[in-house]
């Protein structure tokens, strides 16, 4: 005959939004809620944690003027109030130890918090080094046991995506949101990082936006997709770049791009209306070399390939200039500023007061003479 559960009772003072205190506690009661009966007290706390454990225990908010029985007390923060109100039947009051307690010494916050309860007689440490700073700075000699992991579970695939454009309707800014809502709803984890000029129209935790840069290569490289969802194309360097690196293209039915990919076997190619199973896109296309032979096709079009190669070349030295945005009228050589820090913190495309600016010492003069930006003094 199975013996009866005993009763765990655990005081965590303060349930914080994230935390490895919460991590362990959670791990703990996941791992040990079948074989131990588990109240956990605390004093407050974020509702995502207490929703999240709440099948596994029974939570109830302390009191320090009410009487608690269990079989086994843990004490799991050395913060909030002393629970000596809580009996263990089994005389068992444990402490855990989860914090590097020299440095919290030496700031002088472990002194302004802990409150040492004269009931404990077991002390648990997360980890050796734990452990050691414990009986460091608090005199006692824990026993080690490393932290506690969750029982493993299925991992889905997190899509790694990558575009570099404008958004705008003939970029198909429209169809990028819509990508990202078919994701979503298909619950596939995605990020998604966008090298742009332009606005930031799209808008979600997975997206990341970049400045555009010339070497795209190694972000190219580590993407499953690069995206393109245009209305129209001529030939897309971009698809052609990833090509180049063995990464394949989410792309829209349209010439120039059909041209270049084809469904299924480097990359996949979704209708205009974005009417498409995107789980398709968990599928992901594994890829030959690509090279088109254009430098070849060029220097035999050209006869360039009877002269001798060059064997040196010069880089340019670049200069530059920090200037602030006094105007907002639209700069007639926007694109000649090397880079816009934007004074709100958000690219618009066009320049607004306050925006630092870095340009060479020619567009500089333009902008003084005109009165748009002055020099910043360094």
């Amino acid at each position: 005959m199975a013996k009866k559960q005993k009763s765990l009772y655990i005081y965590h003072s303060r349930f914080c939004e994230i935390g490895g205190v919460e991590t362990f506690l959670y791990n703990f009661v996941v791992n040990l809620w079948e074989y131990y009966d588990i109240t956990i007290l605390y004093d407050t706390g974020y509702y995502t944690q207490l929703h999240r454990i709440s099948p596994y225990v029974t939570l109830e908010r302390f009191d320090k003027n009410k009487k608690y029985e269990c079989d086994i007390f843990i004490r799991n923060s050395v913060w909030g109030d002393v629970p000596d109100n809580v009996i263990s039947r089994d005389n068992r009051y444990i402490e855990m130890r989860h914090a590097n307690y020299k440095y919290l010494s030496d700031k002088k916050i472990l002194s302004a918090q802990y409150k040492p309860s004269k009931n404990t007689n077991e002390v648990i440490g997360c980890g050796y080094f734990v452990s050691k700073m414990s009986e460091l700075v608090l005199h006692d000699k824990p026993t080690t046991i490393q932290n506690i992991l969750a029982p493993t579970v299925k991992t889905n695939k997190v899509l790694h995506l990558i575009s570099c454009t404008r958004i705008d309707p003939e970029k198909g800014g429209n169809r990028m949101q819509k990508l990202c809502e078919l994701l979503r709803a298909a619950n596939i984890k995605f990020d998604w990082k966008i090298f742009t000029n332009g606005i930031h129209a799209i808008d979600g935790e997975e997206i990341q936006y970049y400045e555009p840069r010339f070497d795209i290569w190694d972000y190219l490289a580590d993407a499953d997709y690069t995206v393109l969802l245009s209305d129209s194309e001529g030939l897309p360097y971009t698809v052609q770049e990833s090509l180049q690196y063995k990464t394949p293209c989410i792309v829209t039915d349209i010439d120039g791009c059909t041209e270049l990919i084809k469904d299924g076997i480097n990359g996949y190619v979704v209708p205009l209306d974005m009417n498409f199973d995107v789980n398709k896109l968990l599928k992901i296309p594994k890829l030959d070399e690509y090279d088109n032979h254009a430098k070849e096709k060029w220097l035999d079009y050209l006869g360039g390939g009877k002269y001798m190669k060059k064997t040196e070349k010069k880089e340019p030295e670049l200069k530059t200039i920090k200037m602030e945005a006094i105007n907002t009228n639209e700069y007639d050589r926007y694109g000649e500023i090397i880079k816009i820090t934007p004074k709100n913190g958000k690219l618009l495309g066009w320049v607004i007061i306050g925006d630092i600016l870095e340009v060479t010492e020619e567009i500089a003069k333009d902008l003084e003479e005109k009165h748009l930006a002055k020099r910043i003094d360094e």
